[in-house]
């Protein structure tokens, strides 16, 4: 009986447990704030970087140099890490030659990110970015056979025609003429990623023993030559003048947002699952709106931009595409037949 009255009347929380909870909790919010934070300034530094308008350097000369700049990242690493082992796992044929082939696409999916860019704002940007829930749902139906429900289609339509009204809406607002190549440079931007990343989540788990920054060295090999080319075929201006034409302070700090870009894609992603990742890409057109709105006329002094009016009609019209793309993200899934 004594040994019973010793025993806790109540049990007691496993404190073990609770800190690993906690742990991982604290960890998901930091990641979602990161992911946050580059998806809304990475479009805000593109446009810093404009002159009237216009991006006075050969379009995808920052992916090259992001690029290039992880290569030695991803090597040095390497060899840190694991010494001469380390190193050649970077080189190591059988993979290089299935992460060269995805990697084409991404740098596809680059140069397209950029001559959009190049005739939009960064709001609009991010928001037409959001067609890749349709573009996805379609791919994954042809190459997978998974379907969408009613619900999430009906969603996946009204997200289109918030982007479609968005858009307009700008074009009447008297901001600027809205272009429809900069449409088609998104939409195949979009179809590129969307496909990539597909057939990266199809061929890679091959290859999940590999370190993330023995990847991401063996990704960027053929991303630098491959973008290097796009930049040398249709930028004339780096045909004239060379590479370096049109740089100045503001373009090295947008080839640092690709790098900043691509390694926080690739270290925070694992922690956020595919909600938490869209509902991150959502909220980013809300960050991105707040400083076009209220933050842009503020350091208009320091940093070569130009706020722009609040419109209730627009402002509506972001919110509604945001909270419809967190309605899809949590709308449940198709029944597997």
């Amino acid at each position: 009986m004594a040994s019973s009255l010793k025993e806790p009347l109540l049990p007691r929380p496993n404190t073990a447990v609770a800190a690993k909870s906690n742990s991982s909790s604290a960890q998901t919010v930091f990641a979602f704030v990161v992911f946050v934070a580059v998806r809304s300034f990475h479009p805000i530094i593109i446009d810093i970087s404009k002159t009237d308008g216009k991006l006075p350097y050969g379009k995808a000369t920052p992916c090259v140099v992001n690029s290039a700049v992880d290569i030695v990242i991803g090597n040095g690493i390497a060899y840190l890490v694991g010494g001469m082992p380390g190193l050649k796992q970077c080189w190591d044929p059988v993979p290089l030659k299935v992460f060269s082939a995805i990697a084409v696409i991404y740098a596809f999916g680059d140069f397209l990110e950029m001559q959009s860019m190049s005739v939009m704002g960064g709001a609009a940007y991010q928001i037409l970015l959001q067609s890749k829930l349709l573009v996805t749902a379609m791919i994954v139906w042809y190459l997978r056979g998974q379907r969408q429900t009613k619900l999430q289609w009906n969603v996946l339509v009204t997200i289109a025609l918030g982007m479609s009204a968005f858009v307009l809406a700008g074009d009447n607002s008297g901001e600027g003429s809205f272009k429809p190549i900069g449409l088609l440079f998104v939409v195949a931007k979009v179809f590129f990623s969307c496909l990539c990343a597909v057939l990266a989540e199809k061929h890679l788990k091959a290859f999940k023993d590999i370190p993330i920054y023995a990847q991401v060295a063996q990704l960027k090999f053929a991303w630098l030559w491959v973008s290097l080319l796009l930049t040398l075929c249709f930028d004339s201006n780096v045909r004239q003048d060379g590479f370096w034409n049109g740089w100045d302070s503001r373009t090295a700090v947008v080839a640092v947002s690709w790098v900043c870009k691509g390694w926080s894609t690739f270290l925070v992603l694992k922690n956020l699952d595919s909600v938490l990742k869209n509902i991150g890409e959502a909220v980013a057109i809300l960050v991105i709106y707040i400083f076009d709105v209220l933050i842009a006329d503020a350091v208009s002094d320091i940093l070569p931009v130009h706020g722009k009016e609040f419109q209730l009609s627009a402002f509506l019209m972001v919110l509604v595409i945001v909270l419809t793309v967190v309605s899809y993200t949590l709308a449940p899934p198709a029944k597997k037949p």
